[in-house]
Protein backbone atom coordinates (compact mmCIF):
# COMPACT_ATOMS: atom_id res chain seq x y z
CA UNK A 1 0.00 0.00 0.00
CA UNK A 2 1.37 3.22 -1.28
CA UNK A 3 0.32 6.73 0.55
CA UNK A 4 -0.09 9.26 -2.14
CA UNK A 5 0.70 13.12 -1.81
CA UNK A 6 -2.11 15.32 -3.29
CA UNK A 7 -0.36 18.14 -5.81
CA UNK A 8 -2.14 21.40 -5.99
CA UNK A 9 -3.53 22.58 -9.02
CA UNK A 10 -3.48 26.44 -8.90
CA UNK A 11 -4.60 29.08 -12.20
CA UNK A 12 -1.00 29.07 -13.07
CA UNK A 13 -1.26 25.53 -13.62
CA UNK A 14 0.37 21.97 -12.73
CA UNK A 15 3.30 20.13 -13.98
CA UNK A 16 1.95 17.57 -12.32
CA UNK A 17 4.36 14.26 -10.99
CA UNK A 18 2.80 10.96 -11.18
CA UNK A 19 3.84 7.51 -9.67
CA UNK A 20 3.92 3.72 -9.79
CA UNK A 21 0.63 2.50 -8.38
CA UNK A 22 0.48 -0.53 -5.68
CA UNK A 23 -2.70 -2.58 -5.17
CA UNK A 24 -3.84 -0.44 -2.98
CA UNK A 25 -2.73 3.11 -2.81
CA UNK A 26 -4.71 6.03 -0.01
CA UNK A 27 -4.76 9.70 -0.73
CA UNK A 28 -4.79 11.65 3.20
CA UNK A 29 -7.39 14.47 2.04
CA UNK A 30 -7.40 16.03 4.96
CA UNK A 31 -11.02 15.87 4.65
CA UNK A 32 -11.22 18.30 1.47
CA UNK A 33 -13.64 17.37 -1.59
CA UNK A 34 -11.61 19.34 -3.96
CA UNK A 35 -9.41 16.45 -5.32
CA UNK A 36 -8.93 14.53 -8.25
CA UNK A 37 -7.20 11.13 -9.01
CA UNK A 38 -5.33 11.22 -12.82
CA UNK A 39 -4.37 7.98 -13.99
CA UNK A 40 -2.74 6.52 -16.69
CA UNK A 41 -2.59 3.06 -17.94
CA UNK A 42 0.19 2.40 -19.99
CA UNK A 43 -0.18 -1.50 -20.12
CA UNK A 44 -1.05 -3.46 -22.81
CA UNK A 45 -4.94 -4.31 -21.07
CA UNK A 46 -7.44 -2.17 -19.82
CA UNK A 47 -7.74 -2.24 -15.58
CA UNK A 48 -10.22 -1.25 -13.24
CA UNK A 49 -9.94 1.68 -10.81
CA UNK A 50 -12.35 0.99 -7.36
CA UNK A 51 -12.74 3.88 -4.90
CA UNK A 52 -14.49 1.28 -2.10
CA UNK A 53 -17.10 3.48 -0.40
CA UNK A 54 -16.85 3.57 3.65
CA UNK A 55 -20.44 4.60 3.63
CA UNK A 56 -22.76 1.48 2.15
CA UNK A 57 -26.12 3.24 2.16
CA UNK A 58 -27.48 6.90 2.85
CA UNK A 59 -30.85 8.28 3.84
CA UNK A 60 -32.50 10.42 1.64
CA UNK A 61 -35.77 12.10 2.04
CA UNK A 62 -38.94 10.95 0.15
CA UNK A 63 -36.71 7.47 -0.86
CA UNK A 64 -35.79 6.46 2.29
CA UNK A 65 -32.07 4.13 2.24
CA UNK A 66 -30.17 4.79 -0.96
CA UNK A 67 -27.19 2.04 -1.08
CA UNK A 68 -23.85 3.84 -2.25
CA UNK A 69 -22.09 1.24 -4.64
CA UNK A 70 -17.96 1.16 -5.09
CA UNK A 71 -17.34 3.89 -7.46
CA UNK A 72 -15.65 1.73 -10.05
CA UNK A 73 -13.68 3.18 -13.13
CA UNK A 74 -12.40 1.13 -16.30
CA UNK A 75 -9.03 2.92 -17.76
CA UNK A 76 -8.44 1.10 -21.41
CA UNK A 77 -5.23 0.23 -22.71
CA UNK A 78 -2.82 3.41 -23.06
CA UNK A 79 -5.37 5.47 -21.58
CA UNK A 80 -5.82 8.11 -19.03
CA UNK A 81 -8.42 9.46 -17.12
CA UNK A 82 -9.40 12.20 -14.43
CA UNK A 83 -11.72 10.05 -12.16
CA UNK A 84 -13.64 12.20 -8.95
CA UNK A 85 -14.28 14.71 -6.95
CA UNK A 86 -15.51 12.04 -4.26
CA UNK A 87 -18.08 12.63 -1.77
CA UNK A 88 -18.17 11.84 1.84
CA UNK A 89 -19.28 8.58 1.63
CA UNK A 90 -15.87 7.45 0.01
CA UNK A 91 -13.78 8.92 2.59
CA UNK A 92 -13.31 7.45 5.89
CA UNK A 93 -13.35 9.28 9.00
CA UNK A 94 -10.11 10.87 9.47
CA UNK A 95 -10.48 11.20 5.33
CA UNK A 96 -8.75 8.74 3.88
CA UNK A 97 -9.67 7.63 0.33
CA UNK A 98 -8.56 4.11 -0.67
CA UNK A 99 -7.86 3.10 -4.45
CA UNK A 100 -7.74 -0.01 -5.68
CA UNK A 101 -6.04 -1.27 -8.66
CA UNK A 102 -6.89 -4.45 -10.90
CA UNK A 103 -3.48 -4.03 -12.30
CA UNK A 104 0.08 -2.52 -11.73
CA UNK A 105 2.44 -2.75 -14.31
CA UNK A 106 2.72 0.68 -16.43
CA UNK A 107 -0.19 2.12 -14.43
CA UNK A 108 1.02 5.32 -12.82
CA UNK A 109 -0.91 8.16 -11.20
CA UNK A 110 -1.39 11.33 -9.59
CA UNK A 111 -3.91 13.09 -6.83
CA UNK A 112 -4.32 16.63 -7.87
CA UNK A 113 -6.14 19.17 -5.40
CA UNK A 114 -8.20 21.74 -7.77
CA UNK A 115 -7.33 25.18 -5.37
CA UNK A 116 -9.56 27.37 -4.73
CA UNK A 117 -10.39 30.44 -7.36
CA UNK A 118 -9.44 33.88 -4.93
Amino acid sequence: MGTMTIQKLTPAGLAAVFSAVAAQDVIETGGNDRFMLHVKNGGGASINVTIPAFTTEADVAGAGLIPIPDHVVAVGAGAEKLIGPFANAYRDADGTVTVDYSATASVTSAAIKLDKIP
